[in-house]
């Protein structure tokens, strides 16, 4: 029995795929056009599903990264400096001895050139006596080392320059890293401070949102609560009310009126009374 593997599938899959577009008459090109904003599209998806934390280290290696690239620049440049102050002082040393081999050369001539003219065997140069031959073989010897050190000096001066004109170049290299990682830096930590600032912002109003939420809730029920013990006592006092004039005559509390007004006639049929009956007896 055979087994079938994911590779297998895949591949079968991505086989027919491409099958179908070249049938269709579709360049396999649009296929991979496809294949790549998919990808494109899940990394980011991916991405997004990433925490905080991780994106923030992930940054923080970045940063660490680009800081040693700079140092190593650095490096590089101060062993740029060593190369130049050496340099430098073989260039200092064979303008020296050019310089010194010059003059003697220059003062050579109107002693070589007299000597050649008078047929001199020998010449006086610098206090000491030369035969003509060898005082020739000297000068030949001086116009030599002249050569060969002129045209390494001129080799080491345009290497010099080259060498100082790119450490000026590295310098201002380094320095627009540094400030640039600096300005990354400073922007790095604005902006977590901006997200910590709104993280505490959305949980407040969160909190707000769900005081609020619960503020309403309970005025809601203690508002139907009240209503509830509202109608309750209306019910009460209505049916009370309802009770006091529906109760019997025996029951019903006596009114004050009638019964001030009831006083005042039954005493004033007792006056009229007396009196009639005294206006009688006279």
């Amino acid at each position: 029995m055979k087994r079938v593997t994911i590779g297998g599938v895949v591949g079968s899959v991505v086989v027919g795929a491409i099958g179908l577009y070249i049938l269709a008459g579709r360049s396999p090109a649009e296929l991979r056009g496809f294949v790549r904003a998919s990808a494109s599209k899940t990394i980011d998806d991916i991405k997004d599903q990433i925490p905080n934390e991780i994106h923030d280290r992930k940054l923080d290696n970045d940063l660490a990264q680009v800081r040693q690239e700079v140092i190593d620049r650095q490096v590089q440049l101060n062993l740029s400096k060593s190369s130049v102050a050496s340099l430098k002082e073989q260039v200092s040393l064979l303008e020296g001895r050019t310089s010194r081999r010059e003059r003697i050369l220059a003062e050579a001539f109107p002693i070589l050139e007299s000597a050649t003219n008078d047929n001199k065997p020998k010449v006086s140069f610098a206090g000491q006596e030369f035969a003509i031959d060898e005082f020739k073989k000297e000068i030949d010897n001086l116009l030599t080392e002249q050569d060969r050190e002129s045209r390494q000096l001129e080799i080491k001066k345009n290497g010099l320059e080259r060498i100082e004109r790119g450490a000026r170049e590295g310098e201002q290299a380094i320095a627009e890293m540094k400030s640039s990682l600096d300005n990354t830096e400073q922007e790095v930590l604005v902006i977590r401070s901006r997200r910590e600032q709104a993280e505490v912002e959305s949980k407040t109003l969160d909190m707000v949102a769900s005081v609020t939420e619960g503020s309403s809730s309970a005025t809601s029920t203690v508002g139907g609560s009240l209503a509830h013990l509202k109608g309750g006592v209306e019910k009460l006092e209505a049916r009370n009310d309802a009770r006091r004039s529906n109760a019997p005559v025996t029951q019903r509390p006596s009114n004050q009126l009638t019964k001030g007004f009831s006083r005042l006639e039954s005493l004033k049929a007792i006056h009229d009374k007396l009196n009639a009956d005294n206006g009688q007896d006279k």
